[in-house]
């Protein structure tokens, strides 16, 4: 034991000595146990104690309904209490008693389920932006005008229903998310450009859905009160300067967030009508399913007395019964809604496919909707226009297709954000499957028609087959005004008449998720040939070209690639060959003769000195379109004054107890991945223009286990900053790492980058490694290289003195392109920002072999880079090359 050990624990021994006596004495406590809880039950606490109210009223909820619902059982009367209900003709009569209990009673026990969560998750969002009391303030705000607007409009669009006079008389409950909607729409304006955007369409998303699909009064005030918060929070809000007026009128969103909110909606929208199964008021293709919850019966004699010609309101109602009634109809009802389920998880996913599909899903509800709920009832109704209002049926076709449009533009509009093909042999596959099964089904239903008419209500005929066909596979909320042709009288025929419908969806949604699961696409074999090629040899910027969206030319030998994609004409390639480095020299010409093969122009993009020499040699003329900074880890230091705001940006992120961790995307936990995933589309949605491609990596390249992750990472395990960094391989050894994704916090602490940087930088030099690249600020340092006479260059390479006027005016372009981005994404900023390292410039070049091909080549620059961009901002471009 050491001296600084003895004099420890005698000081120990003295403070407990102290201690026992003073308590004696009664001067001080015996210290008291603390009982150690788990993170998790330890995070629930400190989550409790931050959320007072949100806590509270939570708990209020669940015991108020859990005491009704109790009673309720006890005394054999219906749920939510009479009492707990509140209807216009009572708040007439001046029982605004029942109010908040009609705000805080849900419609069933089970709800509950649904409720509390949302409460508590809206409730903390609020809670912590505004405080406990003016939470409160603005909920009453927010739930007061909800109420009158609400109630007020669902008047107006279902009072003539005769289910709303049953309401009047017997009331409703409004639900306690009309109290918690509008505080958290408030809190929405001060939070991040993309968490606005998520919470408000999510919110509106469900509440619409809740009113076209159900239609209660109290989604209606869920509406209403949910608009009021998002216009209180506007004007809550302190005012935006003129800059952040303009950034947030050209905020984008990124192709991940449009993706992920489109898959959302989506889902939103295939729920939607479920509602109907939770309410009397029953709407959208699903809107039947209600009757198995009600009180209807079903008369066999009326059902026949109606088919026999018999054409009352009742008869509506029979066949309504009847069509509920047959298990077959009921799935076929679900099942298109979890086929929509399916889609939106592909949408979600990126997938191509969903896309299409959900665009062809939606149009053929649009389509349903019309001909069976509008065309259909006309041309069968004796009463023509008169019977169509009186069942209902203009309506229903209007709230059936309002959201499927709506999501066919959602979509339509987005559509590039879903790049993931599926494999064309496996579309073949499935596309062949469904139409087999589909016809097979049909050859089967009309084959049983034809073969016992007599174990039918009325014996069908070839025609009426037919046209009864397309009734199998629709859903039975598309037929609530169309009577049965015939119906099935024995169990085989019953089976018949049921089963294809399902069978035939069942079929189609496991196909669907079989080519969704897909974990290939199209080029992929290509990409992972070269994949495997750039682990043989390469420069400091060839991993980039594994990266989705390029093509490849493949040597004959097959060991060398260049990674390239073509855009008006020009095969712009990804930096050089990679790959087996004896075969780098003929792949120049190789590839340069294969674009002329296809009428191509071979552009060569960021090759390296090395290179650029060979191509002029060809009779190619290079300009330079940045710097690549190079760090030698062997000699990192950071002693001297060139080094003080490294040295700071070090010391600071110790004190404050910034760590930084180095991982693989997936093996970062899930909540780092989270993180890291928020703060790039937050810091990519900022900017005016869209999120740049190319050579700039973004979430989706750094999935890719050989990337390397560096974060920093708070005491309070919030990830302030990330950076990737790509391997470069020699003779298949690992020898170097580049930079690549650099993005933070708006609010993490400065220099936080700078201690990134350095802490790989010890790391490498720990490792042996040979290099570490910051990588080429793109467009930054432009000056004009070697101009080129391919048949009078001179004997260094085809050099000239002086450059051509072709090369000028490429290099004008591309500094255009570079002012117009640079307040974006500040390539300036950045070239100075890695000038701290103190690293060795090596030039990155263009080369190309025809300046009559200079406009062509820009375009192709641009559009790289900005693949997203529209013809607004090619417009904006235009005008600024010329000023």
């Amino acid at each position: 034991m050491t001296t600084d050990d003895m004099t420890e624990q005698t000081t120990t021994q003295k403070t407990q000595t102290t201690n026992i006596t003073n308590a004696r004495r009664g001067d001080v406590k015996p210290p008291t146990r603390r009982i150690e809880l788990g993170p998790l039950a330890q995070d629930a606490v400190d989550w409790m104690r931050r959320h007072p109210l949100t806590v509270i009223f939570a708990a209020m909820t669940l015991a108020i309904n859990i005491g009704f619902a109790l009673w309720c059982m006890a005394t054999g009367s219906a749920y939510p209490p009479l009492f707990g209900r509140i209807s216009y003709r009572r708040l007439a009569h001046g029982m605004f008693y029942a109010v908040p209990l009609a705000l805080m009673l849900v419609g069933h026990p089970l709800r509950l389920l649904l409720d509390v969560p949302a409460l508590m998750a809206a409730g903390s969002v609020a809670e912590s932006r505004f405080g406990a009391a003016k939470t409160i303030w603005i909920s009453l705000i927010c739930s007061i005008g909800g109420l009158a607007a609400g109630m007020g409009v669902s008047v107006m669009v279902n009072g003539h229903l005769p289910i709303w006079h049953s309401m009047m008389r017997f009331g409703y409950v409004l639900g306690p998310l009309t109290l918690a909607v509008g505080p958290v729409m408030a809190a929405s304006a001060f939070s991040s450009l993309m968490w606005r955007r998520r919470v408000r369409v999510v919110v509106y998303a469900v509440a619409a859905a809740l009113v076209l699909y159900r239609g209660e009064p109290g989604d209606y005030c869920i509406m209403f009160a949910a608009a009021f918060g998002h216009l209180l929070g506007y004007l809550m809000s302190p005012s935006a300067s003129g800059e952040e007026q303009a950034t947030q009128t050209r905020m984008r969103i990124t192709r991940i967030e449009a993706r992920k909110m489109t898959g959302v909606l989506t889902a939103v929208c295939a729920l939607g009508p479920l509602a109907a199964l939770m309410s009397p008021v029953h709407r959208g293709p699903l809107s039947t399913l209600g009757l198995l919850m009600g009180p209807n019966r079903f008369d066999y004699t009326r059902l026949h007395e109606c088919l026999a010609g018999a054409g009352t309101a009742d008869c509506f109602l029979q066949y309504r019964v009847q069509r509920v009634s047959m298990p077959g109809g009921v799935i076929v009802s679900v099942l298109p809604l979890l086929m929509m389920l399916v889609v939106a998880y592909g949408l979600y996913r990126g997938r191509r496919l969903a896309a299409w599909l959900s665009i062809m899903l939606n149009a053929c509800t649009v389509v349903m909707a019309l001909l069976y709920c509008f065309i259909f009832p006309i041309v069968q109704s004796p009463d023509g226009i008169r019977s169509l209002i009186m069942h209902g049926a203009v309506r229903t076709a209007f709230s059936t297709a309002t959201l499927p449009l709506a999501c066919i533009v959602i979509v339509a509009l987005t559509l590039r954000s879903f790049p993931l093909a599926i494999r064309w042999e496996r579309l073949v596959v499935a596309l062949s499957i469904v139409v087999a099964v589909f016809v097979m089904l049909c050859i089967v239903y009309v084959g049983t028609g034809l073969a016992r008419p007599a174990e039918f209500s009325t014996a069908p005929s070839l025609a009426m087959l037919l046209a009864d066909l397309p009734q199998r596979f629709v859903p039975i909320g598309f037929l609530n005004g169309l009577a049965p042709l015939f119906l099935p009288a024995s169990a085989f025929t019953s089976a018949v008449y049921q089963g294809i419908g399902p069978v035939f969806w069942i079929v189609a949604l496991m196909v669907t998720l079989w080519c969704f699961l897909d974990s290939s696409m199209q080029g992929e074999r290509e990409r992972h040939q070269a994949s495997q090629l750039v682990e043989v040899d390469g420069e400091s910027m060839s991993f980039m070209g594994t990266w989705s969206g390029n093509r490849y030319w493949f040597s004959e030998s097959g060991r060398s690639v260049i990674a390239y994609r073509v855009v008006y004409g020009i095969a712009l390639t990804v930096t050089g060959p990679f790959g087996d480095r004896g075969e780098w020299s003929r792949d120049l010409k190789d590839f340069a003769a294969f674009c002329a093969e296809h009428s191509w122009t071979p552009v060569f993009y960021s090759v390296h000195e090395a290179q650029r020499d060979e191509l002029s040699a060809m009779g190619f003329t290079s300009l330079d379109v940045g710097t690549e900074m190079v760090v030698r880890p062997e000699q990192w230091q950071t002693r001297g004054r060139k080094w003080q705001d490294v040295r700071t940006a070090i010391n600071k992120a110790k004190r404050e107890g910034i760590v930084d961790v180095m991982c693989s995307f997936d093996e970062a936990p899930l909540g780092v991945q989270s993180q890291i995933i928020d703060i790039s589309e937050q810091w990519a949605e900022e900017k005016s223009l869209p999120e740049m491609k190319f050579t700039l990596g973004g979430v989706d390249e750094l999935i890719d286990p050989r990337v390397r992750l560096l974060y920093a990472l708070d005491g309070d395990g919030i990830v302030q900053a990330v950076t990737s960094w790509l391997p470069t391989w020699r003779g298949g050894v690992i020898v170097g790492w580049t930079l690549d994704f650099m993005r933070h916090r708006p609010e993490s602490p400065n220099g936080v980058m700078e201690f990134l940087i350095a802490r790989m930088a010890e790391r490498l030099r720990d490792e042996g490694a040979e290099f570490m690249s910051l990588s080429a600020a793109p467009l930054a340092g432009i000056s004009v290289m070697d101009g080129v006479d391919g048949e009078n260059g001179d004997a260094d390479g085809g050099r000239s003195a002086v450059p051509d006027s072709g090369t000028v005016f490429l290099q004008h372009v591309l500094m255009s392109v570079a002012d117009i981005i640079e307040p974006v994404y500040g390539f300036h900023s950045l070239f100075r920002f890695k000038r701290k390292f103190q690293p060795e410039e090596q030039g990155v070049y263009i080369a190309y072999p025809d300046a009559a091909k200079l406009p062509q080549i820009a375009l192709a620059v641009v559009q790289s880079y900005l693949p997203d961009m529209k013809p607004a901002d090619v417009a904006r471009f235009v005008r600024a090359l010329g000023q």
